[in-house]
């Protein structure tokens, strides 16, 4: 039943918190203050500093080879063209690695300073144990905790344009100078794949040093599937060993 204890299974997560926002009600939690490798949630540090720089977002930029840090990437040629709305949804949505980085070179800050306001913005939102050393979560050196990147997503989703682009199953756009299509995947099967979860705004983030990490801001639904505004709870899951395991146990936590 609804009121049952939650019962993590064996090697479920390395840690994992259900919290309501605003109230930062803990409803669940398991080692919420264990440091862990970050990962591509990251991101979602990096767009609270780029929303703050007010870009113009129908500005088309380029994306360059300076940009390219491996992992997952936005696969076009270098020199393409792309709005920085583009960018951005292909950094948050479909957590593409050069797109990350190119959203600090874009921002007008030097990288050193555009990591320095990343920091700076952790704290601020009261993530006081995380740190971070690249803006796209490569990096194994970034590091946060659970109870952490729930104060950073809850920040993250509460702005609009970073809610939009961390909800969105798929996102198509034209590369400016050559014309092609492109059409970019969420991350986040349960945004693309479960009736059951009515998902706000959510990031994965893998690295074999991380295991695979999620975090989401999820909404209850009545019966038949309308949802139920002001309930809305963060789950985040760390450290799940397998790819649908982290989806599994956020929804069961859910």
């Amino acid at each position: 039943t609804a009121t049952d204890a939650f019962q993590p299974l064996p090697n479920e997560f390395a840690s994992a918190l259900v919290i309501v926002p605003k109230t930062r009600q803990i409803l669940y939690s398991f080692k919420p203050e264990k440091l862990h490798v970050a990962a591509s949630l990251t991101k979602l540090a990096n767009a609270l500093v780029f929303v703050n720089t007010q870009p113009a977002w129908s500005k088309a930029v380029a994306l360059k080879k300076v940009d390219e840090v491996g992992g997952g990437r936005l696969r076009v040629a270098n020199g393409a063209t792309l709005t920085i709305q583009d960018l951005f949804y292909s950094s948050v949505t479909a957590s593409a690695n050069n797109a990350a980085t190119a959203l600090g070179r874009v921002s007008g800050f030097s990288s050193a300073k555009y990591l320095s306001e990343m920091n700076k913005t952790a704290k601020k939102v009261g993530a006081t144990q995380s740190v971070f050393y690249d803006l796209s979560g490569m990096d194994p050196r970034n590091m946060t905790t659970a109870l952490d990147m729930s104060r950073i997503a809850e920040a993250a989703f509460t702005q609009p344009m970073i809610q939009k682009a961390a909800s969105r199953m798929s996102y198509s756009f034209r590369i400016r100078n050559t014309g092609e299509l492109k059409t970019i995947h969420n991350t986040n099967t349960l945004l693309t794949d479960d009736p059951d979860v009515w998902v706000v705004g959510g990031k994965t983030g893998y690295l074999e040093e991380s295991m695979y990490n999620l975090v989401m801001m999820a909404r209850p639904m009545t019966a038949d599937g309308k949802p139920i505004y002001g309930h809305d709870i963060i789950v985040v899951v760390f450290g799940a060993p397998t790819k649908e395991g982290q989806f599994t146990a956020a929804k069961r936590l859910a």
